[in-house]
């Protein structure tokens, strides 16, 4: 199961403390019981919530867990979440690892866009949306090489976001 987590962040003067914090915040979340691994990233193509971090979760219980509420949860995050934007919490089931981007690579994420055409090398593993926010019903996620196949449609289709790396992909202890 993957637990999306999608948010602006529109103060340019604290960014760099705050990419600092939300990775000791990564270091915090695997701490708990069930979150696997996280990976974050910028969007290439700005959108309404241009940084994201995909975690690889155990399942949905985990989040009535005590110690995510205590570690993990919203409250968790402190001034940090009145200074985020467009802040969008989903599960998504129908993959059991996210995806593993290279610092050289793009990650497409689609959201409730499964009637777009793509590139035919564009090889995309669709899951549903499973609790939280709900803001998102299907989601699509590819690993691509390079931006050439998607970069126009994605400048033409809020539905279509891609993103670079900003960190590497994390794992946590067990």
């Amino acid at each position: 199961m993957i637990y999306m987590v999608e948010m602006g962040f529109p103060h340019p003067d604290r960014l760099a403390e705050w990419h600092d914090w939300y990775m000791q915040h990564i270091r915090v979340l695997l701490t708990v019981p069930g979150f696997r691994a996280s990976q974050r990233f910028e969007a290439v193509v700005d959108n309404p919530s241009p940084y994201l971090a995909l975690h690889e979760v155990a399942s949905a219980d985990l989040f009535q867990s005590e110690a995510y509420r205590n570690r993990g949860g919203p409250a968790s995050v402190g001034e940090w979440r009145s200074l985020q934007t467009n802040w969008h919490r989903n599960l998504l089931d129908g993959l059991e690892e996210t995806p593993e981007v290279p610092t050289t690579a793009y990650l497409l994420l689609l959201r409730d866009a499964r009637d777009l055409v793509l590139p035919a090398e564009v090889a995309v593993d669709w899951l549903r949306g499973a609790g939280l926010d709900g803001t998102v019903k299907e989601c699509g996620l590819a690993v691509l090489p390079d931006t050439g196949g998607v970069l126009d449609l994605a400048h033409r289709d809020q539905r279509v976001r891609l993103f670079r790396p900003i960190s590497e992909k994390v794992q946590g202890a067990g």
